[in-house]
């Protein structure tokens, strides 16, 4: 029989991992975003170089991309619930369109967006420094889409909130915090367009065949993530 002090501890050490984990978090996205800061500059630089354009004005033409690229596959493997979310996914345009055009016209320039950003790809270096790495699903972007993948299903909503306004910090001479979080939150919504995008290139190329289940579905579950209320897409 497990002694309960055993599992106390346990969940005492737990506890304490996730707490580290959060303040190093809270450490590392405010140089992620003076990162993203510096970088806006350069945006067409990085366009010209081939990494991949999501700006927002440009996300209403990546959109019906999206749901052609999501179409073929449901319709070849989908259920009919799949091709019914679909449908009301296809009958979001007029409210992509006006999510796109008021990130657009905001304050906040598109930079770089690394589109994968979580705990498990940021380290911390020894002259404590973050460090971001696997940039390979890298676009250009409304930078506040890089907050998407920031959450996970045991992160309580508190924490949630102190990371956001961590990331938000260095750009709060740009707009008020409210305005700067519903940007973030149009942002994120957005950026789902852009996941499920960059998630059909990196499976095309290997065919049905060559591919995990799991990843084949990616692309139609993060296009349906746009249904969602949450601006966050956990897991």
């Amino acid at each position: 029989m497990t002694d309960p002090g055993e599992i106390a501890r346990f969940h005492d050490r737990c506890s304490d991992l996730m707490r580290e984990l959060l303040d190093g978090l809270a450490e590392a996205l405010p140089r992620y975003a003076e990162l993203q800061r510096r970088l806006a500059r350069h945006a067409g630089e990085l366009l010209g170089l081939g990494v991949s354009d999501m700006r927002p004005e440009v996300m209403p033409s990546r959109f019906e991309e999206a749901l052609e690229a999501v179409g073929e596959h449901v319709g070849r493997r989908g259920t009919d619930a799949d091709r019914a979310a679909l449908d009301r996914v296809a009958a979001m345009r007029p409210t992509v369109l006006r999510w796109c055009e008021a990130l657009a016209a905001g304050p906040v320039p598109a930079s770089l967006d690394h589109n994968d950003l979580h705990a498990w790809n940021i380290l911390g270096g020894p002259d404590g420094e973050a460090r971001f790495y696997d940039w390979g699903d890298a676009v250009v972007a409304h930078p506040f889409a890089s907050m998407l993948a920031l959450g996970w299903e045991e992160m309580r909503p508190g924490d949630l909130a102190r990371l956001r306004d961590a990331y938000l910090e260095p750009f709060g001479d740009l707009a008020a915090h409210a305005d700067l979080v519903e940007a973030l939150e149009l942002a994120c919504r957005v950026g789902k367009i852009a996941r499920s995008l960059i998630w059909h290139r990196s499976i095309s190329p290997y065919g049905v065949e060559g591919v995990d289940e799991d990843w084949l579905g990616a692309p139609t579950e993060w296009l349906v993530s746009v249904l969602e209320d949450s601006w966050l897409k956990r897991g």
